[in-house]
């Protein structure tokens, strides 16, 4: 399939030269053929021809010209779009640099310390204990110890509950205003 799209480019290419060829060809045997003193109606497959290839030319530039607008449409909606994709970026940035104050408060409050931090942090990404030992290059007993202590400073009873702390006032629905 690759190989079939690689090969248009030379196809078309390929095309408009033969239909060039027809259509200057044509033209000469027109003008040579006149030069000697023919009628038209001697000339009819030449004339046909040329008429022929001057309007596969014709729909031929069209297409090219329609194609070339739509590239410029296109690239026109690409760069509008990064843009937005930059902006939505920042944005990002932004809150997620927010929440994540909104966190370290949370976890001043508690009186986390900085591995139970870690752990919380590692939980909230949804990584077992054992891949939250691995990372920390410690104990899976413990991060688990680790964890209880944040559970109880939390006031949590598990890794679920914790979670649902951090994201609850995240997925609740937009208030509804009224009108």
């Amino acid at each position: 399939m690759l190989e079939a799209i690689g090969q248009i480019p030379h196809r078309r290419t390929i095309f408009t030269v033969f239909v060039l060829f027809v259509f200057g060809t044509s033209a000469a045997e027109i003008i040579s053929e006149f030069a000697d003193g023919e009628t038209l109606d001697s000339m009819g497959d030449d004339l046909s021809r040329f008429a022929l290839s001057a309007v596969v030319l014709l729909l031929y530039v069209c297409e090219h010209v329609a194609q070339q607008r739509a590239l410029g449409d296109l690239r026109g909606q690409l760069h509008k779009a990064k843009g937005q994709l930059a902006r939505l970026d920042t944005q990002t940035q932004e809150f997620a640099n927010q929440y994540r104050a909104v966190m370290q408060k949370q976890f001043d409050a508690w009186n986390l310390t900085a591995s139970e931090q870690d752990v919380v942090i590692g939980m909230l990404k949804g990584l077992s204990f054992r891949e939250i030992a691995g990372l920390r290059e410690t104990r899976e007993k413990t991060v688990r110890q680790q964890a209880s202590s944040v559970y109880r400073k939390a006031g949590v009873a598990s890794r679920h509950e914790l979670a649902a702390w951090f994201f609850e006032d995240l997925l609740d629905p937009p208030p509804v205003a009224d009108t």
